[in-house]
Formats: C-alpha cells, sequence, structure tokens
C-alpha cells in the first residue's frame, strides 16, 4: 500500500473495516438485523444536507425497488422552507447528519416533530441533538472524520439505510440470506478496489487536466455521480456536473462544445443505453471517457475502471469509492489540501 498523503486518503482506505464493524455491531451471526422501527411503514421521507443528501437519493430508490415503499427525500434547506408538510400516522421520517448538529436538518426535524410525526435519525454521534430528539436512532458509527469532504461516514449512512431496508424485509418474514451474503462480502471487496489504486491514480491524473468535469450515471448511480462531483469540488474547486445519462442528451450534452471530460458509471442495468449514448457522445464531440463499470464487456471509454460484481449493492459502494480516490488524488495531482479545503468547515464530534 503506498503511503497515506491525506486523511481523506486514510479515511477512504478505512471503509472496509468500518463496513465490517457495522456488519458486526447490527447483524446477529443467525442473520437478524438489530434496529428497532415502527411496526408498519407505509412511506418514508428523508431530510438531509451534502453527502448525507446525496446518501438518500441512492438509498429512495432501493426502498421501492426491495421492499415496495415509496421514498421520498429533500434537501433539508429545501425541506424547511416547505408551507405543508403532510405528515402521516405511518409515514416515517428520516434525518440524515453526520455530526448530529446540521442546523437546516435540525430546524426540518423540529417541523415534522411539532406537527407529531414519527422521527429517526442516522448519525456519526451518540448524544448530539438530532440523536437526543429523534424517535428511533441508527448510529453510523464511522469513527471520527476529520477531513471535510465526507467518505467513510457516507459508506456507513449508506449501509445503515441498507440494514433499516432489510429490517423491514425481516419484518414480513423474508429471506435474508442473499442480501446478507453479499454485504458479509463487502468489505473484501472494497480491499480490492482500494487495492487497484494506482489504475484509479492514473484516471485521477488523466481526468485532472481539465477544467469541466462531467459525471453521468443512472437511477441509484445518477446520486453517486453527484457525490462523485461534490467530492471533486469540495477539494480541488473544479467544475464538475453531474446528470443522468439521458437527460444529458437532452441540451446538456452542449457543453461538450468547450474542452471537458466524461466520467461514465455503468452497471449491468443500463449498458446498452449507457453505451449507445456514449457512442452518440464520441461520434459528435469526441470528448476523452472514463468508465466506472462493474460490467467487464462495457470497456467503451479511453481509460476504463473495472470494479468488478454483479451485485448492485456492492456496485453502489465500488463506484463511490472509486470516485472518492479518483477526486483524492486530483486535489494532491493539484496540490491542493483535501482535509481543509478553502471556506469550507465541518462539525466533528465524538
Amino acid at each position: 500500500m503506498q503511503k497515506l498523503k491525506s486523511i481523506m486518503q486514510k479515511e477512504i482506505f478505512e471503509q472496509p473495516s468500518v463496513v465490517q464493524k457495522l456488519l458486526s455491531l447490527y447483524v446477529t451471526e443467525d442473520d437478524k438485523i438489530k434496529i428497532a422501527l415502527p411496526e408498519k411503514i407505509e412511506n418514508i421521507v428523508i431530510s438531509a444536507s451534502g453527502s448525507s443528501y446525496n446518501c438518500a437519493a441512492i438509498a429512495a430508490p432501493l426502498f421501492k425497488e426491495m421492499v415496495g415503499i415509496p421514498c421520498e427525500y429533500e434537501y433539508s434547506s429545501e425541506f424547511i422552507l416547505q408551507k405543508k408538510h403532510f405528515v402521516t400516522p405511518k409515514t416515517l421520517y428520516i434525518f440524515i447528519s453526520q455530526s448530529g448538529e446540521t442546523s437546516d436538518t435540525l430546524h426540518a426535524l423540529d417541523i415534522i416533530k411539532e406537527l407529531g410525526g414519527m422521527t429517526m435519525c442516522i448519525t456519526n454521534a451518540k448524544n448530539s441533538t438530532l440523536w437526543n430528539n429523534c424517535d428511533y436512532k441508527v448510529l453510523s458509527d464511522a469513527g471520527v472524520e476529520k477531513s471535510i469532504a465526507s467518505t467513510k461516514a457516507l459508506c456507513a449512512q449508506l449501509l445503515c439505510m441498507i440494514f433499516i431496508i432489510l429490517k423491514i424485509k425481516q419484518s414480513r418474514n423474508e429471506d435474508l440470506f442473499i442480501d446478507l451474503r453479499a454485504l458479509r462480502r463487502l468489505p473484501l471487496y472494497l480491499e480490492r478496489i482500494i487495492g487497484n489504486v494506482d489504475k484509479i491514480n492514473n484516471a485521477a491524473k488523466f481526468v485532472s487536466k481539465y477544467k469541466n468535469i462531467i459525471i453521468l450515471g443512472n437511477k441509484n448511480y445518477y446520486p453517486v455521480a453527484k457525490e462523485g462531483a461534490l467530492k471533486i469540488k469540495e477539494t480541488s474547486y473544479i467544475n464538475v456536473m453531474a446528470y443522468p445519462f439521458g437527460e444529458f442528451m437532452h441540451g446538456h450534452v452542449a457543453v461538450l462544445n468547450q474542452k471537458a471530460i466524461v466520467i461514465a458509471i455503468i452497471d449491468d442495468e443500463n449498458e446498452i443505453s449507457a453505451r449507445r449514448n456514449i457512442q452518440k457522445i464520441k461520434n459528435d464531440y469526441s470528448p476523452q471517457i472514463v468508465c466506472i463499470t462493474s460490467v467487464q464487456s462495457a470497456d467503451c471509454g479511453d481509460l476504463n475502471i473495472y470494479i468488478k460484481t454483479s451485485k448492485k449493492i456492492k456496485a453502489i459502494f465500488g463506484s463511490l469509492i472509486t470516485l472518492q480516490l479518483i477526486a483524492c488524488e486530483i486535489a494532491s495531482l493539484l496540490k491542493r489540501n483535501p482535509d481543509e479545503p478553502k471556506g469550507l468547515k465541518k462539525v466533528v464530534k465524538d
């Protein structure tokens, strides 16, 4: 393993152990999920900011797909501006915050508590304001995250969201064997991706030469793309934009008339449409393209990073950590300090 260049890189590398720790904390040997939930949940609404919002956006489609529960999500700063909130007895409001002290998210919580809604938090800070004021609580327990750019805390939050989904499945007497087998293999999978850091760093060197970066992904991978864009913005101050593949082709693609590079996230669900869109982009604009793909046949980039897996959950984590590593290395190449970006501050609580 290379010598660590920053606290951010150290915290990225800690993610396999964070996943292992959370599996030990929330999953018993006989496959029971140790999380308290209300008995009946018909709707879920999530409020969060920054990387925690991207966590919500990644998880929301999984609630619909895996347990058939409608799930909405909104930036806390927008949530608090709504004039009406339709609180029902079977709607669960989830608030996500690394510190448990994010002001917009706490304000959103206060609004729902006043209206008598069921509240739940996912936070890295036990006994924080958020923790103490929610009905149901999940500790993401990633350890202190010192770098301003959230990496391991986001990973832990997302895993906790998946545990909530599995708890709902378990409450319906559904078998969790296949889901948990994939999660138990997740630490080793992430270790393998970290072990491929030299190739990822080569991709970062490739990308770092551009002032305009486009990251494309579909469904769950669109917010993954947004999170990757946020990481690069926070640490290197580069103009990075994220789009769904199809939507990008509706006008936004014109930005490629200026010199830009495209990072495309591809899995087996979007491979056909992604390859088609990438070919059109190549034909019309000829930009450089980096592909992060869990499908080996989707090698349609000028540089391809293969994150081998057939499991969607693993591919989501794999693409996240790959983008984190790219962002961290770009900052290093551009002589930025990824741990203390200019103008940004972070609340850190034990």
